[in-house]
């Protein structure tokens, strides 16, 4: 398990605090419930596109039908994309 560390206002610490002790757990357990059921409650992510395609002309015929695929191996969500 990894562990992650977040900045949360007072009101929200205490909130976590007085829900860890009425059902005696810990703050991290309520945490982690929360968070599972936030995501649970997102919409799958199946494909990211890029809407500033076809906007250039880059002088690869292939490049508007594969830019999806060249874009996902090369995208990297935390520094960013770079074409090799």
């Amino acid at each position: 398990m990894t562990s992650i560390t977040i900045a949360a206002d007072e009101n929200l610490v205490e909130a976590l605090k007085t829900i860890a002790e009425q059902k005696a757990t810990t703050v991290e357990v309520v945490a982690r419930e929360a968070l599972t059921d936030y995501v649970r409650s997102q919409p799958a992510h199946t494909h990211t596109t890029y809407s500033f395609i076809g906007i250039g002309h880059s002088g690869k015929k292939n490049l508007s039908t594969q830019v999806e695929k060249i874009l996902d191996e090369a995208a990297d969500r935390r520094a960013g994309w770079r074409l090799s």
